[in-house]
């Protein structure tokens, strides 16, 4: 009996072990599934500078598939050189498998840089330098790659292919970065938000950080180390440390003192000056522009009027329409098309589309309908931000000098005093006068020569000329009768438009 009981317990040992054998051997397959598919809006063609290497240049975005097994999808984000793929490298030890496969997600979106692009872009043969004979223009193609685990069957989108070109280097092309970078990260900086993988790079000259930025009413940080949290400082930091702070950034309050953009959101030229302890928001720098411009014609912008010959032109940046322009209080209408009076958009149509518009631009009611300025007649900033749905007038950009410079001296401007050392110097355009100066309560006057003291121009040359001055300048009564500086202390613009005859401080 005993043998017996022994025999039969083989005898189910063997079963079981046959058993989990045959379980071992399952194997779950799945087939191709369908509709995997990109549902980004691609632009026309993107514009690649290599001193922006963190910065985004396209979130990819797709669409669910689902595969005939309840499991979690993976996508992974791949590129080539090649519209058939035939270059792309699936060899995880080859040195080039990261510039070729850009990331695998378990989400539906994954961001490219402009780092990647410009990788992808070498590797294409392509190159910024305009003394070589390699192209600047080409293409990078994209896909993206759907699977279940290790064994599934993957699915693929259709090819999207991006045009692509290299910003070149030139030999007068500017300031060239010479310290290191700062980021910000935040959801107040939307094309960062809370992560690292498209913070905004603010690039540094002479310890002077700045970048364009598109801003929203949130908060955000600085952070000196990229990826590096613990390198972060905020708002409390630069107060603490003496610096003015631009009034539309605030303490956020929010239990880390992050700063808070409380402005018109849209896009802005973000300063931090670490020699002259500002954090300053001002126009943005002109940029490359990547989609259609579109004009304004009217009386309101005296260097057009009503007619085709001279209308202002609004490059576009990432939906971003921007010039600068001399506004009166008159009408003005902005056109898609150059010359067709058909293309027009006026007031109602930007109000009707949502957009915050600025409150010196107003509706005409003349019939058409068209915008009116409002405002103290000078040359502007007029920003048109189809992303934001914002109309605004700010500082003008900075544009190349035409005209003589002048000067100013004075205890006023604090950074000159009443000395040839250290005098603020006024750039000209087409007879506009315009710098940023850090101004305090007390006197100063304009120069037309530096170390001339015979060459001023006092406030009551300017009075007298029928000048409208700003209300926080008024004459010192100081014997020389100088320019007295009446408001809050600060940095600020200040603008001598010699057209329009208005001195105005912003």
């Amino acid at each position: 009996m005993k043998h017996i009981k022994i025999l039969g317990l083989l005898i189910i040992a063997l079963l079981a072990i046959s058993s989990c054998k045959e379980d071992d051997e399952l194997v779950f397959t799945t087939s191709e599934a369908e509709g995997v598919a990109f549902n980004t809006t691609f632009l026309d063609s993107y514009m690649l500078n290599s001193s922006l290497g963190n910065n985004l240049a396209e979130r990819f975005t797709w669409s669910a598939v689902e595969f005939d097994v309840p499991t979690e999808v993976s996508y992974s984000l791949e590129a080539a050189t090649m519209e058939d793929f035939s270059d792309f490298i699936d060899d995880s030890t080859n040195e080039d498998f990261s510039k070729y496969n850009i990331g695998t997600t378990t989400s539906n979106e994954l961001p490219v840089t402009i780092a990647n692009m410009l990788d992808l872009a070498a590797l294409a043969g392509l190159d910024n330098d305009p003394n070589t004979d390699a192209p600047n223009i080409g293409k990078l193609y994209f896909r993206i790659k759907a699977f279940v685990g290790q064994q599934g069957v993957p699915s693929f989108s259709e090819v999207q292919s991006l045009n692509i070109e290299l910003q070149e280097n030139t030999e007068t092309g500017g300031e060239i970065p010479n310290c290191p970078s700062i980021w910000v990260v935040g959801a107040g900086a939307p094309d960062a938000g809370w992560g690292w993988d498209t913070p905004v790079e603010l690039l540094c000259f002479d310890d002077v950080y700045k970048t364009n930025i598109n801003l929203v009413n949130d908060a955000f940080r600085f952070f000196l180390t990229e990826g590096d949290w613990d390198s972060g400082q905020n708002y409390t930091f630069y107060s603490g440390e003496g610096y003015t702070i631009d009034s539309n950034l605030v303490d956020a309050m929010d239990g880390d003192n992050n700063f808070s953009f409380t402005g018109t959101p849209g896009r802005y030229l973000l300063i931090v000056d670490t020699v002259n302890k500002i954090i300053r928001l001002d126009a943005p720098q002109a940029e490359v522009s990547n989609c259609d411009a579109v004009w304004v014609v009217g009386a309101a912008a005296v260097d057009a009027g009503w007619g085709w010959d001279t209308p202002v032109e609004f490059s576009c940046t990432d939906g971003y329409f921007s010039a600068n322009i001399n506004l009166v209080n008159d009408a003005f209408r902005f056109f898609l098309t150059e010359g067709d009076w058909d293309s027009g958009q006026n007031y109602t149509f930007y109000s009707g589309e949502g957009y915050t518009i600025d409150p010196n631009l107003v509706d005409a009611m003349d019939g058409d309908n068209n915008f009116s300025f409002t405002g103290t007649p000078g040359k502007y900033l007029l920003g048109v931000d189809t992303v934001n749905k914002t109309i605004t007038l700010g500082n003008p950009r900075a544009e190349e000098a035409n005209c003589d410079a002048v000067w100013i001296v004075g205890a006023g401007a604090s950074d000159a005093g009443w000395g040839w050392d250290t005098p603020v110097e006024f750039s000209c355009t087409d007879g506009y006068f315009s710098a940023n100066i850090n101004l305090v309560n007390d006197a100063f006057r304009f120069f037309l020569t530096e170390g001339d003291w015979d060459s001023g121009q006092n406030y009551p040359f300017y009075s007298g000329e029928g000048y409208i001055i700003h209300p926080d300048l008024v004459d010192a009564m100081d014997g020389d009768n100088n320019f007295s500086f009446t408001g809050t202390p600060g940095n600020y613009l200040l603008t001598v438009d010699t057209v329009n005859k208005v001195i105005d401080l912003r």
